[in-house]
């Protein structure tokens, strides 16, 4: 009887082992494809992180320019214009269409302080396509 409870512990045990190597086995695996994914894009995913920070960063100033020194409403057009900049070089490369973005449009920092919801969008869709580097 006694040997029969530890033949069915050890067989337990045993399958459960079985179990754990196997999960960590896909846990490691999972772990290396998205190394690798991530070593592949990074220069993509810092591009696409630096932009987004840019956006994020006019996307704090605009819904308050009574605010701003004026220093600081004076650096709205050079972020604007390097946020445009940028996305058109992402259009060149073919991540993105520039010409389907809202921000294609804003001419001045006064057309992006009445309707700054271009950032918004600008943001999302950088974000998709960081995610979208990982799939």
């Amino acid at each position: 009887m006694i040997e029969n409870i530890s033949l069915i512990l050890t067989t337990s045990a045993t399958i459960f082992a079985a179990i754990a190597a196997w999960c960590s086995y896909k846990v490691s695996k999972n772990s290396l494809d998205f190394q690798k994914k991530y070593a592949k894009n990074q220069n993509l995913i810092n591009e696409l992180n630096r932009i987004i920070y840019t956006a994020e960063t006019l996307q704090i100033l605009i819904p308050k320019p009574q605010e701003l020194s004026d220093d600081e409403f004076e650096s709205i057009e050079p972020l604007l214009i390097k946020l445009q900049s940028e996305l058109e070089r992402l259009n060149t490369r073919e991540i993105i269409k520039y010409e389907d973005l809202k921000i294609s449009l804003v001419k001045s920092k006064f057309d992006l302080v009445r309707d700054y919801s271009s950032l918004k969008e600008v943001i999302n869709i950088l974000e998709e396509k960081k995610s979208e580097t990982f799939n």
